[in-house]
């Protein structure tokens, strides 16, 4: 709990400027410009990756907690939190059981849904106007953690995965095979014209699926659920070298982008783009008018800059100025296109090192010394790129893990 009272506390001191919520039923986030408006008046994100909450909300089963979800979001909405970020996809494989996977998925086969995962989606967003939240939901993943895109080729080709090479925290190895052979395996959703048409069949049927869906709780139409922040059409899609993959890319953003817009004309549409191959791929990612939000995140452990092993100041120095940089960067890039943007996704492991080094870095006590430096110092570059000063409209970090970190602790002390 350490660290988010930490991170709550920046949020508060730094976006300040965010639209408080009065009203207990939500309003529809729009935008004019670059600009998020809440009731005509400027809104700033301050958001929490919640990747679990549909299965976490499922009525009943191993994976149902929903005591766990209202503790969790009584919690982030005590602390500022006003957006949570969650997923609407989740893919079963037709070969059994997979690695690094969520269960149970809501897809068991194309088009064959598991109606007690929907349920759980159906109750997270309805619990939402309670606590003055809104969500960005995803509608597909790039990596593996839930099927995602290359589970979409393997139903389309009935070939098995090549996972890429993994580490395993518990056995402290890596596992599986060529990173590179998984990012052509997975591009091939959107850039392979001889399964194009079948993958995206599944892909549009299921947003239509998602999008025009009738909560059972609420008994409101997804697509006029002001409790919605935006669509996402898939966590962190990877470019395609070349100039073919740029027009394929672009094609599928688009087609996507388009559809979800005629499904729905109220909420925001984002790519959910990593946003980190620089200006052209920004433009290609967020170039059609159907997008009305753009995407961004930062990994410095993921991209090499920072040394989670390294107790000096000088790895996390770095990766801060890099990412004052990347702030800068996509703050230029979406301007450019007269386009809000969100960092919808940032994170910095704890310290490992000394008495945390390994595994022991997981832990509930483990330090966090250099993540709340580095958290200050985002909060701090996205504040400076607020409107009118610019058009970042706030940040979401990863993950919220709140009880979970609050049960082992107290089970530990116990």
């Amino acid at each position: 709990m350490k660290l988010l009272v930490v991170i709550c506390f920046i949020i508060a001191q730094t976006l300040a400027q965010q639209h408080v919520m009065t009203q207990p039923t939500p309003q529809f986030v729009t935008r004019r410009g670059a600009q998020l408006l809440l009731d005509n008046q400027p809104f700033v994100v301050s958001g929490a990756n919640y990747w679990q909450a549909m299965n976490l909300g499922m009525p009943s089963g191993p994976s149902s907690n929903r005591a766990r979800v209202l503790r969790d979001l009584a919690d982030l909405s005590s602390r500022g939190i006003n957006m949570i970020r969650i997923l609407a996809a989740s893919e079963a494989s037709q070969f059994g059981k997979q690695p690094d996977r969520m269960y149970p998925a809501l897809m068991r086969a194309p088009g064959q849904y598991d109606d007690e995962v929907f349920a759980g989606l159906d109750w997270v967003l309805a619990q939402l106007p309670r606590f003055n939240m809104y969500a960005t939901v995803s509608l597909n993943n790039y990596w593996t953690w839930s099927g995602g895109a290359a589970q979409y080729v393997s139903w389309a080709t009935d070939t098995r995965i090549p996972y890429p090479v993994q580490w395993d925290p518990v056995r402290q190895v890596f596992e599986g095979g060529d990173y590179q052979a998984y990012l052509d395996y997975t591009n091939r959703f959107y850039a392979d014209p001889q399964i194009y048409n079948t993958t995206q069949r599944w892909y549009r049927s299921h947003i239509e699926r998602v999008v025009s869906r009738v909560n059972t709780v609420s008994g409101t139409r997804y697509s006029d659920d002001p409790a919605i922040l935006a669509w996402e059409l898939m966590n962190e899609p990877q470019i395609v070298e070349g100039p073919a993959g740029e027009k394929q890319v672009a094609r599928w953003i688009d087609d996507s982008a388009r559809l979800i817009s005629e499904l729905d004309p109220h909420h925001l549409i984002t790519t959910g783009a990593e946003s980190k191959n620089g200006r052209d791929w920004f433009h290609i990612m967020h170039g059609s008018p159907a997008i009305t939000l753009a995407s961004c995140h930062f990994w410095p452990l993921n991209w090499g800059y920072y040394n989670s092993t390294d107790p000096s100041s000088a790895s996390v120095d770095y990766s801060i100025a890099k990412m004052r940089d990347f702030v800068g960067d996509n703050a230029k890039w979406a301007h450019e296109l007269d386009l809000p943007t969100v960092l919808f996704e940032f994170g910095m492991m704890r310290d490992n090192w000394g008495e945390f080094a390994g595994l022991r870095a997981y832990e509930p006590q483990a330090p966090v010394s250099h993540r709340n430096r580095f958290y200050a110092a985002v909060y701090d570059a996205v504040r400076k790129q607020l409107a009118p000063h610019g058009p970042f409209a706030g940040a979401a970090f990863w993950a919220n893990s709140l009880d979970r970190r609050s049960a082992a602790r107290a089970a530990r002390l116990e």
